[in-house]
């Protein structure tokens, strides 16, 4: 079977999603021929995908969100106008997707929660069967159990973002931490993470491993190192001006993104301290390591992710880096959730190859 990705390019969490689903669809004898990845005005190809992929990579310009300078927030208001300044830009980028998925000819599409194929099928209602995967479709599941009560607005935001990207789609998949039923064209699925988890040999060489969603989150981190030079951390993030290893004090160091290094520093920490991304704290259950979780400010869907994951017994809420000490007086108590979590993942090929095999029949 032909099968095309789209693909958000902004962090590593959907980038990660697609590597790990195209390994799967490698072993069962599909073929990936080629990827959109929607990017920054101006931004390529991310390094993560161009490394692991073969086939076509196309980054077309694509809605991006945007944070505050005063306090590394989500700044939705800035996120709203400076994307409707290049409406026109996006729309027009429907068009051009349509050239590229013409010459590839799928039998499938798979989306990894980018806007840019909504717009696409928005536009064109190509009968090509399209499967949507996110973990942000599990706020819509009638069974999800978490609720956050503040952040109505942001809340609103999200919602479009995800009618957006699910625009024309066959099924939703959502990535969930645990298993739930079926509701209507949402089916949940366990996370998708890279096969080379299984192969780690865990160890805990007592550093802490931090990762961070915006690279201006880099400062509280460094703050609170600087107040605790006897507590080693080392970090991961994507900085414009720092491409290569950067070294701020002799307990930090912070890494470009990277997958292949970031799992081999979370095999080897003590424990993990990220902005609540999905991925991460996925792959930290996996490998039966704690972390400490701290949504961006005014991020609806990594305040839920929070919850979620505390909820999971993957570990405790923070509200920025500057919260540390109450990680490090966690850890003696954690409780590992690794068995429960690895038996959910376990069953995670077959359910993704019954499900394709279920819309292009």
């Amino acid at each position: 079977m032909r099968i095309f990705f789209f693909i958000q390019g902004e962090g590593r969490g959907h980038q990660t999603q697609a590597i790990a689903l195209h390994d799967i669809l490698v072993r069962a004898g599909h073929e990936v021929t080629g990827a959109i990845v929607g990017t920054t005005p101006g931004r390529g190809v991310p390094a993560m995908l161009s490394r692991h992929f073969r086939f076509p990579l196309t980054a077309l310009p694509s809605p991006a969100l945007q944070y505050s300078h005063r306090d590394k927030g989500l700044a939705v208001s800035k996120t709203f106008f400076r994307n409707a300044r290049f409406i026109p830009r996006f729309w027009s980028q429907g068009a051009e997707a349509d050239r590229i998925i013409a010459e590839h000819r799928p039998d499938l599409i798979i989306n990894f929660y980018e806007m840019l194929c909504g717009i696409w099928q928005w536009r064109y209602r190509r009968p090509v069967p399209v499967l949507s995967v996110a973990h942000q479709f599990l706020l819509e599941h009638h069974a999800f159990s978490i609720r956050h009560t503040t952040g109505h607005f942001h809340r609103m935001a999200l919602d479009n973002v995800s009618r957006l990207a699910s625009v024309g789609t066959t099924l939703r998949l959502a990535l969930s931490f645990y298993e739930l039923p079926d509701d209507g064209t949402i089916r949940v699925v366990p996370p998708l993470l890279r096969p080379e988890l299984k192969d780690l040999a865990v160890c805990d060489e007592g550093f802490l491993l931090a990762y961070m969603t915006h690279y201006k989150l880099g400062g509280d981190l460094e703050n609170w190192c600087r107040r605790h030079p006897d507590v080693r951390v080392e970090a991961f993030w994507d900085h414009p001006g720092h491409r290569n290893q950067y070294r701020p004090l002799s307990n930090l160091v912070f890494h470009p993104v990277d997958a292949t290094a970031f799992l081999d520093a979370m095999r080897r920490c003590r424990g993990l301290v990220s902005t609540s991304g999905f991925e991460s704290i996925s792959e930290a259950m996996y490998l039966g390591k704690p972390v400490m979780l701290f949504p961006t400010p005014r991020h609806f869907e990594q305040e839920v992710n929070a919850l979620d994951a505390v909820h999971a017994g993957a570990g405790i809420r923070a509200e920025s880096f500057e919260d540390l000490d109450l990680f490090l007086d966690y850890l003696p108590r954690y409780k590992s959730v690794r068995e429960q979590f690895r038996k959910w993942y376990n069953q995670g090929e077959a359910r993704w190859l019954k499900l394709i095999a279920e819309v292009t029949r």
